[in-house]
């Protein structure tokens, strides 16, 4: 068996897709909803912020890549979408991004990410499509040089986006034995300039005890850990970024956010133990 074959069964033989497909837990309508303590590097030093997570299934036009008006329309399937939404204040500027990733639900497939960005300065926009074994990867910055443009990304069999991490190292089957394996990894996008996607050697890694599992990713920049729930879904607790970017957990809610958009909304979701996952 070739080698970029074994490589390849190897890395998936150690995400599975049972979460992701797990019926019961997304089919319920409402998202995770998760808010962090954080602290975000931004123009040299840690900035003290907070950072939304949001995860949740939906409908997904396989065509446009976007969501429908009618969930029912023929041809439609299912995604798991994940915001990572940055709130941060710099002095007299504020950093606010949002980065999205949607994977298939039915192979667990990376179709499409985008950015949005401002910094006070600027606005910024990417977002990068699949196009079989490719993304098809366009932007429009406001800086020189890069004020719009695209890429073909060739990912190889086992790369990973930095962005999809949040979410992937919740997808390692923790049954199997033998907790290091290697894959290939891409940086972040979540900036305001026209990124390089260039894929390096990682390796992931994890421990557990009887209330936490916790993974390592070693990269070409240094090494993130994360800190998950043992028991699933696995929550996402702590992020220890190499880059120093760090967030800790404050709240995590299940529930139908977008129904949530009145005055006071916020406080009364927070206040409902209802709409609270177990710790």
């Amino acid at each position: 068996m070739p080698l970029i074959v074994t490589t390849l069964q190897a890395a998936n033989a150690q995400f599975s897709p049972a979460l992701l497909q797990n019926v019961h837990y997304w089919g319920d309508g409402k998202a995770e909803f998760s808010i962090y303590a954080a602290e975000i590097v931004r123009e040299g030093a840690p900035r003290a912020c907070e950072v939304v997570h949001i995860l949740v299934r939906e409908p997904f036009d396989p065509k446009q890549l976007v969501k429908p008006d009618d969930w029912k329309k023929p041809g439609t399937i299912q995604v798991l979408k994940l915001n990572q939404i940055l709130h941060v204040p710099t002095g007299l500027l504020v950093y606010q991004q949002m980065h999205s990733n949607f994977w298939r639900v039915d192979n667990a497939q990376l179709v499409k990410f985008s950015l949005t960005s401002n910094d006070s300065c600027g606005n910024t926009s990417k977002e990068a499509r699949r196009n079989g074994e490719k993304l098809t990867y366009e932007y429009r910055t406001y800086w020189e040089g890069m004020a719009s443009g695209s890429d073909e990304i060739e990912v190889p069999p086992n790369g990973y986006f930095y962005d999809e991490l949040p979410w992937l190292v919740r997808t390692i089957d923790f049954s199997k034995p033998g907790t290091d394996f290697d894959i290939q990894l891409a940086g972040t996008s979540i900036n305001s300039k026209k990124d390089s996607f260039d894929f390096q050697p990682a390796k992931v890694s994890f421990t557990s005890d009887e209330r936490s599992i916790n993974v390592k990713v070693q990269h070409a920049g240094g090494t993130d850990q994360f800190t998950l729930d043992r028991d699933p879904p696995h929550l996402l607790r702590e992020w220890k970024a190499a880059d120093g970017n760090w967030l800790k957990m404050k709240r995590n809610l299940k529930v139908d956010y977008w129904n949530y958009n009145k005055p006071g909304d916020r406080e009364r979701a927070l206040a409902n133990p209802m709409l609270r996952l177990p710790n």
